[in-house]
């Protein structure tokens, strides 16, 4: 009886509850909505901004990755209500009864049993992840029981009392309580004070198809600098060979990050970014780049996320990004509330004079990039895939799979691809064979092979076929499924 949007919610609520190393209510998102009574597609940021005493002097020595000076406003919260408010159809508070159950008790799946011993030193130097995660010193295992008591009770209050619940009194009390115990910034008037944003996405065209994404201060645009590039080559020139076809998109990518990574910020500090990196003559430079091959520095970062997307039988879709940045963000966790904080600031930059400079009220760059594809009148593809920077990448090349050589999403999603890890380096997969190596350096790219599913991202798609029905598919390199009903 509810709207894609009231299924969103319900299963983003419960994701923060069992997905702690990648989503949280103490993060924020990026969607992208399709509905199909007007036939346009609207974006919704929800990412959260700087606290107000987030000063460039704070930051002098640069930014922090884990700890009080971390965090954003987290947006999750409000960003759900926003959406629930325009589009959803059923009761606030039942959206939130399977999140409230699992934060009682949930059995912990393999992926975050492995995030957890992996990062069992960084959880360990804070008191709320270690009790959590690391009960007497041992990390919890994959199949035993988590019990978020001090969570569950916030959801509950979020449930009955709305979103003003989790950004005004007792718990916004809460929250500046501790971060100003722990030297932190953020304080119950910054919570009170955010707003999501609704944005137009950005867009071009790519065989035909409408590609449509998050501007600024998402990093959608980039995508749609490497289809831009790409669209130099025709559908049969990119695909013939998959050597030159992985250096095309390799080269697109490096191309579109050393020109148009500078400029992804806040969006009134990104004013007019869109119009001049997919302006005609960033579009030729671009496809210069991808005739040419280029030879450009590596490409760095680090991040935990998670992406659902939702469509029904009317055409209405939504594809969102949701994310405390680097796995288990902050690592600040408010014992009393259960929260866990994004560690967004990180994704600013603290030298003065950028775009991306950190300041009060100001949102930083962010990876997230939810992607809808239209053809004409009509919706195509919805999709998304984690994977920091990798996340433009993965996309390109799930695009590439479903436009250039008519795969379906789950052939397309399945794939083999290749991708950029957080040191910059390039990896492909086992599938592809060792002699592509030696080729591609000679074309200018330096590579190596990994079986390390991590870094390849989690695609989810959603195909609308002509016949009205649904299609869809979820990536088997990490925990993702596809489902109807």
């Amino acid at each position: 009886g509810g709207t894609v949007i009231d299924a969103l919610v319900v299963a983003w609520a419960a994701s923060t509850v069992v997905l702690g190393h990648a989503t949280s209510i103490g993060g924020d998102f990026f969607l992208l909505y399709r509905e199909a009574a007007s036939g346009r597609t609207f974006g919704l940021n929800a990412s959260g901004v700087a606290p107000a005493a987030a000063t460039p002097a704070v930051f002098a020595e640069g930014m922090k990755t884990h700890g009080p000076l971390a965090p954003v406003v987290p947006g999750i919260v409000r960003g759900w209500e926003v959406l629930h408010r325009r589009y959803g159809r059923l009761a606030w508070k039942t959206l939130f009864e399977d999140a409230i159950a699992l934060a009682h008790a949930h059995p912990i799946s393999q992926v975050l049993a492995n995030r957890i011993a992996l990062q069992r030193d960084l959880l360990a130097g804070d008191p709320g992840c270690a009790a959590l995660y690391l009960p007497g010193g041992r990390p919890v295992a994959a199949g035993e029981t988590l019990r978020q008591p001090a969570l569950a009770a916030t959801l509950q209050r979020i449930a009955e009392g709305g979103a003003d619940a989790f950004y005004f009194g007792e718990m916004a009390a809460k929250i500046e309580s501790y971060f100003a115990r722990h030297g932190g910034l953020l304080r119950a008037s910054d919570l009170a004070g955010f707003a999501p944003l609704w944005v137009e996405p950005a867009a071009t065209t790519y065989r035909e198809h409408r590609v449509r994404v998050m501007p600024p201060n998402s990093y959608g645009v980039l995508l749609l600098m490497q289809l831009n590039g790409l669209a130099a080559l025709d559908s049969a020139t990119l695909t013939r060979d998959p050597v030159h076809r992985l250096a095309y998109q390799m080269s697109a990518m490096k191309a579109a990050f050393a020109e148009g990574r500078p400029e992804i910020a806040d969006p009134a500090a990104a004013a007019g970014a869109v119009e001049r990196l997919l302006s005609p003559a960033m579009t030729a430079k671009m496809q210069a780049a991808v005739r040419d091959g280029i030879a450009a520095a590596p490409v760095r970062d680090s991040t935990g996320t998670s992406c659902l997307v939702f469509a029904d039988r009317e055409g209405n879709a939504v594809t969102m990004v949701q994310s405390v940045f680097n796995p288990f963000g902050s690592a600040f966790l408010e014992p009393e509330t259960g929260i866990l904080f994004n560690n967004r600031m990180h994704g600013f930059t603290h030298l003065p004079g950028r775009a991306n400079s950190v300041g009060p009220g100001k949102r930083p760059a962010h990876t997230l990039c939810p992607v809808m594809v239209e053809r004409g009148d009509r919706l195509r593809f919805a999709l998304a895939s984690p994977g920091g920077l990798s996340q433009t990448l993965t996309n390109a090349q799930v695009l590439c799979r479903l436009l250039d050589e008519g795969l379906d999403v789950a052939a397309a999603v399945e794939a083999p691809r290749w991708c950029n890890t957080r040191g910059g380096e390039l990896l492909i997969e086992r599938e592809f064979p060792e002699s592509m190596i030696a080729t591609l350096a000679a074309l200018g790219h330096k590579v190596r092979r990994a079986d390390d599913g991590y870094y390849y991202g989690s695609a989810k798609a959603i195909e609308l076929l002509p016949s009205g029905n649904l299609a869809g598919a979820g990536d088997h390199r990490r925990e993702a499924f596809a489902g109807g009903f």
